[in-house]
């Protein structure tokens, strides 16, 4: 089991989504190889030591993207200062602002909150996955104005998908301190639980980078799906809602992947991809390109709050001319994800 995590990367078809499901718990199988490793060392039986051996060595790619290895906790708040010369970039999946759970908390929800946390963070730039606007003011308050007040004059909103007349609208946005000098979008084959991507060729002092955003193809579990687990229907339901999202999600980083190549400006990627790092989603997407979890993070650095402290599918990747200075997973239980924060330098950008 543990060696065919090996094989994920290279794995693009949804037939071998049941292999690619093993990725989830991936550092959970490491765990127990490594233990037997040092079980038959203690007991000097050096042959049986040298199969989990061989079997870490060949899982070093996994491991070297699943875990960062630096001491030091990513999660404090390294937000108080950022370095001179350097960028703040913002990535988050909002939960379109809990207005989902507004209801549930007798109409009180973590909107106020989120934002106040936005605009104390201070970014130069922001992305947000699962953006909520509503048009009608009779049943909810605009989220772009009030964000624009906190100082981004420029802003770039993506509507995946609009109902009750266009009156709300979800999807992806991209606010900046930095004039936005072009954009663009796709919905990358998008299912009903992905918003595609879309990107802002900003202008950063006398620099221009192109800022992808971007959520995937995520497997869209509902409550009934967790309860009718065991049940044979029901759990057929549910194998088969993951096998189409990873056939999308794979499909979705491929079309994106060819979008960064082609791009004429040097790019930082972030988003919701909604795939561990030794999958074939996250391999494609990120590229040449570094992930700053691995660049300054600690530990496995999971950005889902539920299930397993191990799920990391938000990522933010960079330019390998762009150095990053800070990272941050902030722990914060406003949205089901975690917000990601970055300060990143252009010096060596041309």
């Amino acid at each position: 089991m543990y060696l065919l995590v090996c094989l994920v990367p290279f794995l693009e078809s949804g037939s071998f989504w049941f292999i690619a499901m093993l990725g989830l718990i991936f550092p959970f199988l490491f765990i127990l190889v490594f233990l037997l490793l040092i079980y038959w060392l203690i007991k000097r039986k050096w042959k049986r030591a040298l199969v989990p051996a061989i079997a870490l060595l060949l899982s070093w790619q996994q491991l070297s993207v699943c875990f960062a290895f630096r001491f030091g906790n990513d999660d404090k708040n390294m937000v108080s200062i950022k370095p001179d010369g350097s960028i703040r970039v913002l990535s988050w999946n909002v939960a379109r602002w809990d207005e989902a759970n507004r209801e549930a908390r007798g109409g009180q929800s973590y909107r106020n909150l989120m934002m106040d946390w936005v605009q104390m963070m201070d970014a130069d730039i922001v992305c947000l996955q699962e953006f909520f606007e509503c048009y009608d003011p009779n049943i909810s308050v605009q989220n772009i104005p009030v964000i624009k007040k906190m100082g981004y004059p420029y802003h770039y909103f993506f509507p995946s998908s609009k109902i009750f007349e266009g009156n709300f609208q979800f999807g992806l946005c991209i606010f900046s301190k930095y004039p936005i000098l072009d954009s663009g979008q796709h919905l990358n084959g998008a299912g009903e639980h992905s918003e595609g991507f879309s990107y802002t060729d900003i202008r950063v002092n006398n620099r221009v980078v192109r800022v992808f955003t971007t959520h995937l193809e995520s497997v869209g579990f509902s409550k009934k799906d967790y309860e009718g687990l065991g049940a044979i229907e029901s759990s057929g339901n549910l194998f088969r809602k993951i096998k189409r999202s990873y056939h999308l999600r794979n499909q979705q980083a491929n079309t994106l992947r060819a979008y960064i190549d082609t791009s004429p400006y040097p790019v930082i990627v972030c988003g919701d991809i909604d795939d561990v790092p030794n999958s074939f989603a996250y391999y494609k997407v990120r590229g040449p390109l570094k992930d700053a979890f691995l660049e300054r993070g600690s530990g496995t650095g999971g950005t889902y709050q539920f299930f397993s402290p191990t799920l990391r599918i938000d990522h933010l990747f960079t330019d390998p001319g762009i150095r990053v200075r800070q990272f941050s997973r902030q722990k914060l239980i406003y949205s089901d994800h975690y917000p990601l924060l970055a300060d990143l330098e252009f010096k060596r950008l041309e």
